[in-house]
């Protein structure tokens, strides 16, 4: 049995496979799931909704409101009036609709986490009453850019997922998901510390969808580098590797994490994975869909992308995207 009951926080750009993964360590009896926390419009948006998608959390900083949100989120505090909070704080720059100008509007958006917080926050507590470990585990794209703060204040067993950029790239496109770079560029501290070498080509604003989600994983996964270069001990695990073989990748990282691959867990795994499972979404404006040909979806990008739209990502990334990738991976 896992008696460490460190936080555990799954992260890595947006269409990473953070879902698959967070879904995955769902099923340990003893993980208490905390859905991206500090994203806009989140579950903590009746106390606290940033005003840009990947927030940054200086580690030299407290940053106290956060800090007592997020600490009350791993000791199981989450109260139940957040769960029916329905007016909408979206940022200024929703990076999946930049025109977005329909703030304060109220909806149920992002009700079914509230609820799961809640009822998991409840069961977190019945464990913790019987002396049983509670394993808080934050799963939130948005993480990456503050991944640093929460290790410094929490000690965090951070797993950082990483995707190849054509993959990441059709995703996007899939879902004509935009992004705005101002998200970015009105955090000068974030800027200064991770992306001054793409600064001036985020300011030049391009119309092509190719190039700027190109852009995107560029600066996503120069995060992901520095954090490689600094933090070695943290896990940093590629989407195609879990893809390719997730019984086996999974069962190293539950090694890594101390944590016990139940029968429940591995069919779990199985039903997500198996070949028997549709290669693609079957809706293609449907966000996530958890049952897939593990495998085959790893070349999805090949028939959803033109050989130009490949070739125009590899020439933008390949300076990155080498660290991670082969020229057999394309």
């Amino acid at each position: 049995m896992n008696k460490n009951s460190t936080p555990i926080i799954i992260t890595g750009s947006h269409r990473s496979g953070t879902t698959w993964v967070g879904n995955v360590l769902r099923k340990v009896e003893l993980i208490y799931y905390i859905h991206e926390p500090l994203a806009p419009n989140s579950i903590l948006r009746k106390y606290y909704s940033p005003n840009y998608w990947y927030k940054y959390l200086s580690p030299n900083q407290t940053y106290n409101k956060e800090y007592i949100l997020i600490n009350n989120l791993f000791k199981a505090k989450y109260p139940l009036n957040s769960v029916f909070h329905f007016k909408r704080k979206l940022p200024i720059t929703d990076y999946r609709n930049p025109n977005n100008s329909q703030l304060n509007k109220f909806d149920y958006k992002y009700l079914n986490w509230r609820i799961i917080a809640y009822l998991d926050s409840l069961k977190a507590n019945l464990f913790h009453n019987n002396k049983l470990p509670l394993i808080p585990l934050v799963k939130d794209p948005s993480a990456l850019t503050s991944l640093e703060w929460y290790y410094k204040h929490w000690k965090t067993r951070n797993i950082i997922l990483i995707r190849h950029p054509a993959a990441f790239v059709s995703s996007l496109k899939r879902l004509n998901w935009r992004f705005d770079f101002d998200n970015l560029l009105n955090q000068p501290d974030l800027v200064n510390r991770f992306f001054l070498d793409y600064k001036s080509i985020m300011n030049k604003r391009s119309n092509d969808f190719i190039s700027e989600a190109s852009l995107v994983w560029l600066c996503l996964t120069k995060i992901i580098i520095e954090y490689k270069n600094l933090y070695p001990n943290w896990l940093y695990i590629r989407h195609e590797d879990l893809s390719y073989d997730p019984i086996k990748q999974f069962e190293l990282l539950f090694k890594k994490l101390d944590l016990v691959l139940t029968r429940k867990v591995e069919k779990f795994i199985q039903e997500t994975s198996d070949h028997s499972n549709p290669s693609d979404v079957l809706n293609k404006g449907k966000v996530h869909q958890l049952e897939r040909n593990s495998r085959e979806n790893i070349n999805n990008w090949k028939k959803r992308l033109t050989n130009k739209e490949i070739k125009k990502i590899h020439d933008i990334t390949e300076h990155i995207s080498s660290k991670f990738y082969s020229d057999k991976d394309w």
